[in-house]
This record gives structure tokens, C-alpha cells and sequence, in this order.
């Protein structure tokens, strides 16, 4: 029995688009990045719109897999947003080999400056120590594209970053907080 076709993704059923308005401004010192191996003038993905469409996936739950992301590409709000053209799967996959992934560090220390505390007084005196540990695989988040096609039986990734819950910097682990593989 064939598998059943995932039904095409519209406009609507994307989430999270107010939020380019603030990350566009801080992704385009990105776009340059790889543009240097492309000697024939030819590339048309660059990195502030691949890390747009990576975000995109992590807002949006019905974008499940590469493909998902590659059809995103081709909607009119998508690529007016992103300042994107429709993206091939060859040039999603490449991406992950072509961009540093340690241009983003920066982006989301500012970010992280940018947060406001979300309480005040005892509330805020009470998780002064707090600590939240998640992981982090920020390092390698533009080079596991491929994890998207894999089916979810077989690989499953953990992030395990750590953030000081009171401050609005943000605190990067080391690599060897991420972890991966069966689960």
C-alpha cells in the first residue's frame, strides 16, 4: 500500500511570521557567508534566508521534514519574508555543508539581550539561582538538515542548553552538551 501524501502547505497553516520582522534585521549580516566558494556568481540560497527556513521549521510543526521546508520556500509570503526564491532540496542539503554555523552565536547572545524579564519582584527574587538546562546543538543545527530525513524512529537529537532564568544573558555549553543519537 502506498504511503499517504502529506497534504500541501499553505500560507495559512504557517506560525510565527511577526517574528522575522525582528529577526530579518539581525540575520542579514549573515547573507554573504559561503558566497565566497561561489565562483560563478550563481547562488541564490544564502545564509540569512536558510536560517530563516530552519527557523521556520522550528515554528511550525507541520513542516516536518526537508521537503517541508522546501515547499515552504515556494509560498509567496515565505519568500517575500525570507527575500527567498524556491529552494531545491540539493541546495537545502548543501547549505548544511556551505554555512558556519558559528555566525550565529552572536545573533542569539543579542537576542538574548534583548529579552525582558517576564517578572518582577518576589517572583523574580525566587528564581534568582535558577538555572534552566536544556542542551544546545547550535554548533551543528545548519549540518543536521539531513536529521529531517530520517524517519522519526530511528534518530532522535537533544538539546541541552542552559540559561540563568533572572538574566537576559544567555549561557552557551560547551559541544559536548548536545547529544544524539537512537532513541
Amino acid at each position: 500500500m502506498a504511503a499517504k501524501s502529506k497534504p500541501k502547505i499553505t500560507e495559512r497553516d504557517l506560525k510565527g511570521l511577526k517574528y522575522f520582522q525582528t529577526l530579518n534585521s539581525l540575520l542579514d549580516r549573515l547573507h554573504n557567508d559561503g558566497t565566497d566558494r561561489d565562483r560563478a556568481g550563481n547562488r541564490k540560497l544564502h545564509f540569512d534566508q536558510y536560517a530563516g527556513l530552519l527557523l521556520l521549521y522550528f515554528f511550525n510543526p507541520i513542516l516536518t521534514s526537508l521537503r517541508g521546508i522546501q515547499q515552504a520556500s515556494t509560498l509567496g509570503k515565505v519568500q517575500q519574508l525570507l527575500g527567498c526564491q524556491p529552494t531545491s532540496l540539493g541546495s537545502l542539503s548543501e547549505a548544511a555543508r556551505v554555512f558556519d554555523p558559528e555566525l550565529l552565536h552572536d545573533i542569539l547572545t543579542e537576542l538574548a539581550g534583548k529579552a525582558v524579564p517576564l517578572v518582577s519582584g518576589k517572583e523574580a527574587q525566587a528564581l534568582k539561582d535558577l538555572t534552566a538546562v536544556d542542551g544546545t546543538l547550535l554548533p551543528a543545527l545548519p549540518k543536521m538538515a539531513w536529521a529531517l530525513w530520517l524517519d522519526g524512529l530511528f534518530v532522535k537529537v537533544v538539546m541541552v542548553p542552559s540559561f540563568k532564568l533572572n538574566k537576559t544573558a544567555l549561557v552557551v555549553p560547551s559541544p559536548s552538551g548536545m547529544l544524539g543519537g537512537s532513541c
